[in-house]
């Protein structure tokens, strides 16, 4: 983790002092057998770029494996996951609305995708 914030060129950090610039990049995924992975890339200056696909769950099983009698972490962690899905569902249910409104307007068949 950075000791301070990034300059402007929007780097994420450097990997040495005053050396080269990277930029990490992250995006959630779900495969269609419904996994969930998250996709980060990472940028090297001007030069390479590395993509890492990994499995959500794995992420948890490392947090329940490494987890040291602090309940109160796990809980904190529970409820921002919470807090997030639930951010998710409005913006979908927004959205999900909104396409129905459309269609609704044009006297089209409206048929939610799943």
């Amino acid at each position: 983790m950075r000791d301070h914030p990034a300059e402007d060129t929007g780097e994420d950090g450097r990997l040495f002092d005053e050396g080269i610039p990277f930029y990490i990049d992250h995006d959630l995924q779900v495969i269609s057998s419904g996994t969930l992975f998250v996709q980060s890339t990472i940028e090297v200056g001007d030069i390479d770029r590395l993509t890492v696909l990994k499995p959500f769950y794995e992420i948890i099983t490392d947090i329940l494996d490494n987890v040291e009698d602090d309940y109160g972490e796990l809980y904190a962690i529970a409820n921002e996951l919470n807090r997030e899905a639930e951010r998710l569902r409005e913006l979908a249910q927004r959205i999900e609305d909104s396409d129905q409104s459309v269609a609704d307007l044009f006297g089209a068949d409206y048929r939610p995708t799943s």
